[in-house]
C-alpha cells in the first residue's frame, strides 16, 4: 500500500475520537460496574472482530499464545483501572491524559523490558511526564484522589501491554490480538459479574453498552488502517488529539473544567509524549541511514 501520511492522520484522529467517546460513555455508566462494563462491551467487540478475523481470514491466535496472554492480560486490568477511575465527580480529561501515561511507561517498559537504549532527549520527556503527572494527581496531605491513581495505574498498564504488542508484531495480526484481547477481557471478567450480580439494565444502558463495543472495534479498525498508510513513527503523535476530545466532550457534555493546575500538567504531559515521539523518530532516522551504508559496502 502506498504510503500516505494525511490519510494515516484522518484515521488516527477518528480513532481518537471513537476513543474518547468510549471513554464518555464509559463515564456516563459510572453506577455500573468496571467488571460489568467491561463485560458487556468487550462481548460485542470480540464478536465483531471475530467476524473480521474471519472475514480477512486471519487466524484468532497468532503464533505466541504466552505473549497473546500477556497483552491481554495487561490490557484488561488496564481497562479495569481506567473504568474506576472515570467516575461521576472525576473530569474525563484528566482521565484521558493520565491514561496516556501509557506512552511513557512503554517506553520504561522497553528499557528494562527490551533492552532498548533511552537518549537524552527521552530522558528529558521522562522528567516531563513526571512533573505532568504530579500535577494532575495534586498529592496533598490527606492522599491523593483514588480516580486518579486508577487512572494512572490504567497508563502503567496500557504501556506494559503495547510492550508486549511490539514483541507480537510479527506474530500476530492487530485483528488477531485485538480480538483475543477482547474475548479474553469478557471471559475474565464474567465469574466476577456473575459473584457481584448482574445490573438490570433498561434500553439506554443497553444501546451505551453496544456504542461502546462499536467504538473499541471501530477505533481499533482505524488504528490498523491508519499504520498501513503510514508508519507510527511519522503520525502516533495524532493519537494525542484523544485529550484534545475528550477536554471538549468533558466541557459540553458533562459540564466539566478541569483546575489550571491539572491543564498545566496536561500541557506538560502532552509536551513529553511529543518529545519522545520526536525522539523516536530521530532514532529511527540514524538506523535507516546505518543500513543504507551498509547495504552500500
Amino acid at each position: 500500500m502506498q504510503e500516505d501520511i494525511k490519510k494515516g492522520a484522518l484515521y488516527l484522529l477518528a480513532a481518537s475520537f471513537l476513543f474518547s467517546s468510549m471513554q464518555a460513555t464509559s463515564k456516563a455508566l459510572y453506577y455500573i460496574s468496571s467488571f460489568e462494563r467491561t463485560f458487556y462491551f468487550s462481548s460485542v467487540a470480540a464478536i465483531l472482530f471475530f467476524f473480521v478475523c474471519r472475514y480477512r481470514k486471519e487466524p484468532l491466535m497468532g503464533k505466541r499464545p504466552d505473549l497473546l496472554f500477556m497483552r491481554a492480560l495487561f490490557g484488561f486490568v488496564s481497562t479495569i483501572f481506567v473504568f474506576l477511575s472515570s467516575t461521576r465527580d472525576f473530569p474525563i480529561a484528566n482521565v484521558s491524559l493520565l491514561s496516556s501515561t501509557s506512552t511513557i511507561f512503554a517506553l520504561l517498559a522497553a528499557c528494562l523490558w527490551l533492552k532498548e537504549k533511552i537518549t537524552r532527549g527521552q530522558l528529558v520527556a521522562l522528567a516531563l511526564a513526571f512533573i505532568g503527572v504530579i500535577a494532575i494527581l495534586q498529592p496533598s496531605p490527606t492522599g491523593i484522589e483514588l480516580p486518579a491513581v486508577y487512572g494512572l495505574l490504567g497508563g502503567m498498564l496500557a504501556g506494559m501491554a503495547y510492550t508486549v504488542v511490539r514483541r507480537l508484531k510479527d506474530d500476530a495480526s492487530p485483528y488477531s490480538m485485538t480480538f483475543f484481547f477482547m474475548a479474553f477481557s469478557a471471559l475474565a471478567s464474567l465469574p466476577i459479574v456473575m459473584v457481584q450480580g448482574f445490573t438490570v439494565l433498561h434500553a439506554k444502558e443497553i444501546g451505551l453498552l453496544i456504542f461502546m463495543g462499536i467504538c473499541m472495534s471501530l477505533g481499533q479498525l482505524l488504528l490498523s488502517y491508519a499504520y498501513q498508510y503510514a508508519p507510527s513513527t511519522k503520525i502516533s503523535v495524532y493519537l494525542y488529539s484523544q485529550n484534545l476530545f475528550a477536554f471538549l466532550i468533558g466541557i459540553t457534555v458533562f459540564h466539566e473544567l478541569p483546575d489550571v493546575i491539572s491543564i498545566l500538567g496536561g500541557i506538560i504531559l502532552i509536551t513529553a509524549g511529543v518529545l519522545n515521539f520526536y525522539e523516536v523518530r530521530k532514532e529511527a532516522k540514524y538506523e535507516r541511514k546505518d543500513e543504507e551504508r551498509i547495504s552500500e559496502l
